[in-house]
């Protein structure tokens, strides 16, 4: 299946999963979007998964999504080749990145002033968890995390470091109050944690683990209709939340494991918890650090294409329970 006639090779393709973590990230994120690809030619698009970088046809782009938005540059330039080099040439060289969707929604977790009723932090802490095993499976593969909206950021980015290419990323929409990474700062129980063990990851198992947590927290902020009816639980469940200090062990862990990603060659025997905070806050603060929700916000970028289909049900499969849960 080619591209929609109103887009064209370089425009920016974003898409909603249909599963547990792809709403939470638009919970997270205040946005309609959890995934981002670039649209490489008239039949295939680029992007960042698990596996890696990767090419993929328009079809299958779209394959367990039920919403699709395209979108091309606000100040179209004549030549969209720039862009397309700079793709190709990521692609080419096989460079070591993927992306695991609960790695952005980790991050979101923890950075975003989002309210954070009853059961909220036991969500937190099995996202955080399970990105801590999703980011170890990437070191132990010679990979690096790249979320996907950073890489077709990247590829306007450094196609040419001012506009048109260049994308303009403003406000993210977050709602006022402290972010719990700013909370784990302060917290008197911090300098004596040491990181938890991460378990094994598997996507599936992350999305069984989570698929109540996401639906009670849904309903406790009052936004169940932002799930598709297949999605939407009769009754969620009464949620316990875990102690601070579980809390914030999963935060420590979450942060060494980044550190292991980033330097493989440097021995780690655990940093410091101040430090492993650190490691969150160099990621969300670096500039390309962009999600697919500041990519649909941008004013850079024009919508040019939408299609919305029926909602799939997520997967029925069996969680694997994390050390500690």
């Amino acid at each position: 299946m080619p591209l929609p006639d109103s887009l064209k090779p370089g425009d920016v393709l974003l898409t909603r999963g249909a599963g547990w973590i792809s709403r939470a990230i638009c919970l997270l994120d205040g946005s309609e979007v959890s995934h981002a690809s670039l649209a490489l030619d008239r039949d295939t698009v680029a992007e960042a998964v698990g596996e890696g970088l990767r090419t993929v046809s328009f079809e299958q782009a779209l394959d367990e999504h039920d919403l699709a938005v395209g979108h091309t540059l606000t100040q179209a330039p004549a030549d969209m080749a720039p862009v397309l080099d700079v793709a190709r040439g990521y692609l080419a060289r096989g460079t070591s990145y993927a992306h695991q969707q609960i790695l952005l929604l980790a991050v979101l977790c923890v950075t975003r002033r989002a309210p954070m009723p009853p059961g909220g932090r036991r969500m937190v802490r099995t996202v955080l968890d399970q990105a801590a095993a999703a980011v170890n499976s990437m070191a132990e593969r010679g990979r690096q995390p790249m979320i996907c909206s950073e890489f077709v950021y990247r590829c306007h980015l450094e196609a040419h470091p001012q506009p048109p290419y260049a994308l303009s990323i403003g406000g993210d929409g977050q709602v006022d109050g402290p972010t719990l990474l700013r909370w784990a700062r302060t917290h008197p129980a911090l300098p004596a944690l040491a990181p938890g063990l991460a378990g094994t990851f598997d996507p599936g198992s992350a999305e069984s683990a989570l698929a109540p947590l996401v639906a009670a927290y849904a309903t406790a902020v009052g936004k169940t209709s932002t799930l598709p009816t297949v999605l939407r639980p009769p009754a969620p469940p009464v949620l316990t939340d875990p102690s601070d200090e579980e809390l914030l062990t999963s935060m420590v862990t979450f942060g060494n494991a980044l550190h292991r990603a980033r330097h493989p060659q440097v021995p780690d025997g655990g940093l410091p918890p101040e430090q492993a905070l650190d490691q969150i806050s160099a990621m969300e603060a670096q500039p390309d650090f962009v999600t697919p929700g500041d990519l649909l916000r941008t004013t850079s970028l024009t919508e040019k294409f939408r299609r919305a289909t029926a909602a799939k049900a997520p997967s029925k499969l069996a969680g694997i329970p994390l050390p500690g849960h």
